[in-house]
């Protein structure tokens, strides 16, 4: 196992990765030299890896291998964070290109491509974007928005699956407020400012209605059972059942799940 995984994963390991592995051999077994003996490669070739031009293929597996073998979860862990880090750089780097050039563009017809390309690529990779660069992406995405529109450009309508957990749950928590005041301006700014889906919008007002007609609401809240968001005030009443329901049924039980599992991290 070890001797595969060297051989296909040393070639993408940098400079960088190979005296990272190597210093914590070094750390484990307290000296330069008996890390050096560890990998199969003499002390003079592993003192200064900052220093070397070029590190040969062979040497990073023999590294790559002796850290398998000493610590084979740490190490299989090390090239998953790694890997996801290039990824992750990639994917700003293809969505910033593709921003750079939608802003530039006079086009109404090359701003909706690049756009398209743009979203395309934001659910494909939704799960990382989520994690890592979602706020970067968004606000991306909101000034290219406001650009077609200034174009006079015709954009697809989102669906559900564009917008991520705690975007929703920001959103859904607007339109609420916007609710309470004036239930048109609520349904306007959710499918014009917000452009949340209509199929989804119109469930999510009517239990914004259900809710206000049972109760003088002043602030949009939102019951949960967890004892850990203590720090939020919550109106609990006998229709948030019908509420949830209500988005359950036009969000879909998975984004639900989400918008809930969201509040345990903020």
């Amino acid at each position: 196992m070890n001797t595969y995984i060297g051989e296909k994963y040393a070639a993408i390991m940098t400079k960088e990765d190979v005296g990272n592995l190597f210093n914590a051999l070094v750390k484990k077994f307290g000296n330069h030299s008996e890390a050096a003996r560890r990998c199969g490669l003499t002390g003079k070739a592993t003192y200064d890896w900052k220093e070397v031009g070029f590190v040969k293929l062979r040497t990073k597996r023999k590294v790559l291998e002796a850290c398998l073998t000493d610590d084979f979860l740490g190490t299989i862990e090390y090239l998953l964070n790694r890997n996801n880090e290039r990824t992750v750089d990639v994917l700003r780097t293809i969505l910033s290109t593709i921003y750079a050039d939608a802003v530039e563009t006079e086009s109404k017809e090359e701003l909706e491509n690049l756009f398209d390309k743009f979203l395309a690529l934001k659910l494909r990779y939704r799960g990382l974007v989520r994690d890592t660069i979602e706020d970067e992406v968004s606000d991306m995405e909101n000034l290219l928005r406001e650009r077609s529109q200034r174009l006079g450009g015709s954009l697809r309508e989102k669906s559900i699956d564009d917008f991520s957990a705690r975007e929703l749950l920001s959103d859904l928590g607007i339109v609420g407020h916007l609710y309470i005041g004036n239930p048109m301006e609520a349904e306007s700014f959710a499918k014009n400012n917000l452009s949340l889906p209509g199929d989804a919008v119109k469930p999510i007002l009517q239990a914004f209605r259900e809710l206000c007609q049972t109760r003088d609401m002043k602030a949009f809240t939102v019951e949960t059972a967890n004892p850990h968001l203590e720090k939020y005030k919550y109106i609990v009443t006998d229709e948030s059942a019908t509420y949830w329901k209500n988005i359950e049924n036009s969000l879909g039980e998975r984004k639900r799940g989400e918008i809930l599992e969201n509040f345990t991290r903020t």
